[in-house]
């Protein structure tokens, strides 16, 4: 499914029915604060996800990290269908996100959920995360992507937050490499004002605060014509290579690898 919005939903489900009524493409909730009982964040989450569902919308989930000993019962809650996937809170480490696959496969299993359905993201909130982005992202094949959150790096590194300009530069572009040289998706937290200058970063889509700008968004984060094609033409020359008993087309002075066909096939989802 297309993914260019994301909605954060308050922690008391606050704004759901906005986002299910917007052009968001998913929303995402938390049981990863301490403002609410665990219980009652995954109580939210699970309901929302139901909501999300009917909506035709994915859903994601912000979840605690597994050293906070939380990350089992977050996952007993709310392994479901209707789960697209989770965002590992504060990733800092490849092992991290091997744990949470784990807990995810022996829940799917369970409950008669293909295994490797649920997508793990990995969120990149800390110059620890940063530079080990590569790692995390071949930590398992269940790791769909990156989630860089810039004011969560910012305190982490002392830098000064900003909704645009150069600052964060190297770490934005760090996390479009990791994300997409592993076929992954680069998601960023953003607002509406700054949503345009990160898509020309490479990323994929943006996680919003509220619905305002969703459907502008949606424009930014949507490929152009021009990609589209470029992106049919690589497709077209890859299987006719592969019918040939060949590993790699042309397309122009464009070498069209296996690699590069599923990056074109995520732009014609």
């Amino acid at each position: 499914m297309k993914l260019r919005s994301i909605v954060r939903i308050g922690i008391a489900g606050e704004g759901l029915s906005e986002a299910l009524a917007s052009e968001a493409d998913a929303i995402l909730l938390t049981t990863a604060t301490d403002a609410r009982p665990a219980a009652s964040l995954r109580n939210t989450a699970r309901e929302a996800m139901h909501a999300a569902n009917e909506a035709g919308k994915q859903a994601f989930v912000l979840v605690n990290h597994p050293r906070t000993q939380l990350l089992r019962d977050d996952l007993d809650m709310l392994t479901a269908p209707e789960l697209a996937g989770v965002f590992v809170n504060h990733t800092v480490e490849p092992q991290d996100l091997r744990d949470t696959a784990v807990l995810l496969r022996e829940f799917e299993l369970g409950r008669d959920i293909e295994p490797g359905a649920i997508a793990v993201y990995a969120m990149v909130d800390s110059a620890r995360a940063l530079v080990r982005a590569g790692d995390l992202m071949q930590a398992t094949a269940r790791v769909a992507g990156l989630v860089f959150d810039s004011n969560g790096y910012a305190r982490d590194t002392g830098a000064r937050a900003e909704e645009s300009g150069p600052r964060l530069a190297y770490a934005r572009g760090a996390v479009v490499a990791a994300a997409r040289a592993s076929d992954g998706l680069p998601l960023v937290a953003a607002g509406p004002l700054e949503a345009r200058e990160l898509a020309q970063y490479g990323f994929a889509a943006a996680i919003l605060d509220d619905c305002a700008g969703v459907a502008q968004v949606n424009t930014f984060f949507a490929p152009g014509e021009a990609a589209k094609e470029r992106a049919q033409r690589h497709v077209q020359r890859y299987e006719a290579a592969r019918a040939e008993g060949l590993w790699v087309a042309r397309d122009g002075a464009d070498v069209v690898d296996a690699s590069s066909v599923r990056k074109a096939r995520q732009i014609l989802d």
